[in-house]
């Protein structure tokens, strides 16, 4: 039974969470961020429901710590009206999704169903993808700047190493995907790495360099780094932010060993470095990386391209899940009218998750986020009435009906809850 963490410190709303999904799911709750980092620490989580708002450590830092745990824990923030933004925000860390309080019970129902299921689907996917090769990458857009972007691309077949530059969700990954195929080197393996600033130098270090069998590991298997195995392929390293000048100063003498070994090993791969911004403190990797420089633009920057993109995620995820889901053209209007926080990473989730949550066929107008309905000029008073309604309608039909209990855990007086059911 998979193990979902609910972290809200609002005893209501974890009442809540209880109701919804006791009896399917192994739950585990905390009351802080603090109490959910152990939990993780300590369980083997698959899914987690995180509040943005808490006291002591936020939302955002706690899903930073449950990052770095466990990479492939999926998290679902969970946010009032007036903090939207922030959960967009916290897509843009990793989060897969948010939901709005107070949400309906139908949602988080399915929502925790097709989150975990495809979870498991893609790891069969990817790995059946990766031996048969047929996993492709591509820039979907007309905008005068995807344009340059993809033609800059086309002339990069130099070794020279290349700086993505971008924000989060921008597909920096893609692009160097894209270089990758484009250059003499396409034929060779493409490893790519996401650097996290909480590994030590030694751990870097054997993860570019690999270790062996001699004094310093005598405990340790003898292992490869990325250098032995991408050979003459392309490495991409994103959050280069962390990566260690003193690992550059051995990549600029063009060998290296493996630790405990004294065998040189050439260094033969191309590196290709992402980052968010080039920043001063780490000048000298940044230096050796922007001798070419590509700079990605935001969504906010290309919102013609919406229509595209978003039809394109239509199609993608109807062939993986064998649905045929259409998206209406109000639905669109309302995508491009949006800021995009969170880039195409966040259009490509909500299209993922409205996909699969859909049982109709088409996404419409009413099925998107609150903030994205409110970008588009949708009026907050009946969007918020009607999400209230659903949300105690529901936990009303779960708690058989008995308006005592419903009153109880919604926080509301039996009269005023008489009038809203």
């Amino acid at each position: 039974m998979p193990n979902i963490l609910i972290v809200d410190d609002e005893p209501s709303i974890r009442e809540s969470f209880s109701l919804i999904l006791e009896g399917t799911y192994n739950l585990f709750l905390a009351a802080s961020g603090e109490a959910a980092l152990k939990i993780a620490t300590d369980q083997k989580i698959d899914l987690a429901y995180l509040d943005i708002r808490m006291p002591g450590r936020d939302g955002l830092e706690t899903l930073k710590g449950l990052k770095v745990i466990d990479p492939d824990l999926e998290i679902i923030m969970v946010t009032a009206v007036n903090d939207v933004s922030k959960a967009s925000e916290a897509v843009s860390y990793g989060a897969k999704d948010y939901v709005v309080k107070p949400f309906d019970v139908n949602h988080i129902l399915k929502l925790s169903e097709q989150t975990l299921r495809k979870k498991g689907l893609l790891a069969a996917g990817t790995a059946a993808q990766q031996q048969a090769g047929q996993q492709t990458f591509q820039l979907v857009g007309q905008a005068e700047k995807i344009i340059s972007l993809a033609r800059a691309i086309e002339k990069l077949s130099s070794d020279q190493p290349v700086l993505i530059l971008g924000e989060p969700g921008t597909e920096k990954e893609t692009v160097a995907r894209l270089i990758h195929k484009n250059s003499s080197r396409a034929a060779n393996s493409f490893k790519a790495v996401p650097l996290s600033p909480t590994l030590s130098l030694q751990q870097m270090k054997a993860l570019f360099f690999g270790f062996g069998q001699g004094d310093n590991t005598a405990a340790l298997e003898a292992k490869s780094g990325l250098f032995e195995q991408a050979k003459s392929g392309s490495i991409f390293i994103s959050n280069l932010e962390a990566f260690p000048e003193e690992i550059l100063k051995t990549i600029l003498k063009q060998q290296f060993s493996r630790q405990g070994r004294s065998t040189s090993i050439p260094i033969e791969a191309r590196l290709i470095g992402a980052a968010t911004t080039a920043t001063a403190d780490n000048k000298a990797v940044f230096d050796f990386f922007s001798k070419i420089t590509l700079q990605i633009p935001p969504l906010r920057e290309r919102l013609s391209d919406i229509p595209l993109l978003a039809n394109d995620f239509v199609n993608k995820y109807n062939h993986q899940l064998g649905k045929d889901v259409k998206i209406e053209p109000r639905a669109i209007d309302a995508l491009t009218n949006y800021s995009w926080p969170g880039n195409v990473l966040q259009l490509e989730n909500l299209l993922e998750r409205l996909i699969l949550l859909s049982t109709t066929g088409q996404i419409t107008l009413e099925q998107l986020p609150i903030d994205i309905l409110l970008a588009s000029g949708q009026p907050a008073a009946g969007l918020l009435d009607s999400f209230e309604k659903k949300y105690i309608q529901a936990i009303y039909t779960k708690l058989g009906k008995n308006k005592d209990k419903a009153a109880a855990v919604l926080g509301l007086n039996p009269f005023l809850l008489e009038s809203k059911i």
